[in-house]
């Protein structure tokens, strides 16, 4: 009866009523009740509980402790998690695998500096793993930004001959996608479709995301299909007959009275976040379209996707309207918007919803406040900044991470005070990573400032000696000097160290087809009309006042040459194509793995101006919403 109420109608009340009720309680009892408070998210009440049952004088087991310590990692209270730890080395449990798997789980998530460290002491001291000990340690190493240990511990799982699961893909495609390493990412991605895991919902978006970030869009776009098909179409037994006969574009456009049958909101949620990643809101609204009529239009994961899906599409106003619409809340859906008006450059609504999420008792947690202070450090409010940096803590109980801290170095680099920064990082409670560094050696590229970025690279180099992403700044800072001597020493330093510098690239969805660009491109079908648009574009924006800036053109040529350059990077090209592809006065939305280029920036303003249309350009830090010669980032990016 307890678990009819409380795990099959979701009833914990009337659960409770059933175990009051009774008069003989064994410890199987209070463990499922405790364990059921904690599933539901009401840890405080299974704490109450716990402490309830040893006044009773029951000694609890490896279940009991295994779901208080779960509740604590979901609810994100660590210290409470670590007590608990402490139960469990007092009771003798701490080689139970079931516990062990648990509190590795814990550490590796846990917000705390060194908990990476502490999950492998746990790790370690455990007599057995299984898979879910070695996924929990390779995903706390991912979220940890140690994406090389994670791999060799992967490996090590198969040396020891321990079978990974779609978890362990999952996290491992995560670090393929983030170093990257995309050879051996393909590698893995063979292996989930012999294991018949490609197509399970936590691997087919890590692919998606591995294949989106490497370039390869038409891998990311079938990883995409596929994963839509598995999950949506083949739970209908029509379509599911005739899949094989039909091309992936084909069966995504199948008619929709045929899908959607059985599908989950889970399901949903993992499809919204491919698309997102892929930014084709064109499949995003189709799934949204299925979702309201599936009848999860209500849901509350669902509808924080559908809010991340738009804003990463591009689409800032949709996010807003699903946000506005919704009943009921949680700390997910006030972060996703947050987050997606900060991002977009409307720092000051991002802000005001913040407060907004005060005053109605939200509490923030962590990535929220990443949310805001990113918000603050894209329009440049220092003082604002400090405030919410310091509140986090002193209000909230938050200990900052060093995601906090670099965006706090990120805030002073991009306002110039770059030796406050410097000044900052050595401050910090705790050695700062390559990731501060990395943020520090962008604004040092900014502004231009080369015996920083120096110093910034050093610092990157030690922790992370083969990041190419370190090379190629410190190249473009001397490259921007003239100092071509130190360019040519720093590419053929990457040669001899066989470092790849990520290719730039854009695209753009037309009519449900994706399009992609490279600098120079010539291979589209309409490459000729393209390029006869962009010559066109040339004059009109010259003629309103536009200069090519041959400062972004990284090459030692001639200035006549620069200009020509300048005219065919990929952003540039893919903006042309959507003028001679779409309709006004539909806004044009072009997708950048790499920052945009200054000179484009300048140019889409001017563009946006003799075109009428809104240009919306999405590149690997925030978006840009260019509108009658306008900018949203006003400028500071």
């Amino acid at each position: 009866m307890l678990d009819m109420f409380a795990k099959g109608g979701g009833d914990i009340h009337s659960a409770r009523m059933v175990f009051d009720k009774m008069r003989d309680r064994n410890l199987v009892t209070w463990t499922l009740m405790i364990t059921r408070f904690a599933q539901l998210g009401l840890l405080s009440d299974a704490v109450d509980l716990f402490c309830s049952m040893l006044l009773c004088g029951h000694t609890p087991d490896g279940f009991t402790l295994t779901s208080l310590l779960s509740g604590s990692v979901d609810m994100g209270w660590f210290s409470l998690g670590k007590q608990f730890h402490s139960w469990v080395i007092r009771s003798g449990l701490a080689s139970d695998v079931c516990v062990g798997c648990t509190l590795v789980d814990l550490y590796a998530k846990c917000a705390a500096v060194g908990s990476v460290e502490n999950s492998r002491k746990v790790f370690d001291s455990m007599p057995l793993h299984n898979v879910m000990s070695w996924t929990a340690l390779i995903s706390g190493y991912v979220q940890g930004r140690k994406e090389q240990e994670a791999m060799k511990l992967f490996c090590n799982m198969l040396h020891g001959r321990v079978a990974p699961n779609c978890f362990t893909f999952s996290s491992v495609l995560k670090a393929c996608a983030t170093l990257p390493d995309f050879s051996f990412g393909k590698e893995l991605h063979g292996q989930t479709i012999k294991l018949g895991l490609s197509a399970i919902n936590c691997v087919g978006n890590s692919l998606i995301n591995m294949y989106a970030r490497s370039g390869r869009t038409d891998c990311a776009r079938k990883a995409f299909d596929i994963l839509f098909e598995k999950n949506l179409i083949s739970h209908s037994t029509d379509i599911d007959a005739n899949a094989k006969e039909l091309d992936s574009e084909e069966s995504f456009n199948h008619d929709t009275e045929h899908t959607a049958i059985g599908a989950s909101s889970f399901t949903y949620a993992c499809l919204l976040s491919g698309a997102a990643c892929l930014g084709t809101i064109g499949k995003g609204e189709q799934i949204h379209a299925l979702v309201v009529k599936s009848g999860f239009g209500t849901d509350l994961c669902i509808n924080n996707a559908l809010i991340s899906m738009y804003s990463k599409c591009g689409n800032k106003e949709a996010a807003l309207q699903v946000f506005n619409d919704m009943g009921h809340r949680n700390v997910i859906t006030w972060t996703s918007i947050i987050s997606a008006l900060a991002k977009h450059g409307f720092a000051t609504e991002a802000l005001e919803l913040f407060h907004e999420m005060l005053e109605i008792g939200a509490k923030p947690n962590e990535v929220t406040y990443i949310a805001v202070l990113s918000a603050c450090s894209h329009v440049g409010l220092i003082d604002e900044a400090w405030k919410h940096f310091n509140s986090m803590h002193y209000d909230h109980g938050i200990s900052p991470r060093m995601d906090h801290y670099a965006c706090m170095v990120d805030l002073l680099g991009r306002s110039g005070l770059l030796l406050e920064a410097v000044e900052f990082i050595r401050s910090m409670p705790f050695d700062a990573d390559a990731l501060v560094w990395r943020t520090f050696l962008g604004s040092c590229r900014v502004h231009r400032n080369t015996k920083l970025g120096e110093h910034a690279a050093k610092m990157i180099l030690e922790r992370e000696p083969h990041d190419p992403a370190t090379y190629i700044l410190l190249s473009n800072l001397y490259a921007s000097e003239g100092r071509w001597d130190d360019v040519a020493a720093i590419r053929k330093c990457m040669k001899q160290k066989k470092m790849m510098k990520e290719t730039g690239y854009s695209w753009i969805e037309v009519n449900n087809q994706m399009h992609k660009f490279h600098v120079g491109d010539t291979s589209h079908p309409q490459a000729k009309k393209i390029y006869d648009e962009l010559d066109e574009l040339a004059l009109k924006i010259k003629n309103l006042g536009y200069v090519p800036n041959t400062d972004f053109v990284l090459h030692d040529v001639e200035d006549e040459q620069k200009d020509h350059y300048l005219f065919q990077h990929s952003e540039k090209i893919a903006v042309a194509f959507a003028l001679i592809s779409t309709p006004k006065p539909k806004p044009i939305r072009v997708f950048k793995n790499l920052r945009v280029c200054g000179d484009c920036h300048t140019a889409m303003k001017y563009i946006s101006i003799v075109s009428g249309r809104e240009i919306v350009v999405r590149d690997a830090y925030r978006f840009h919403h260019m509108k009658d010669g306008k900018c949203s980032c006003n400028d500071y990016w």
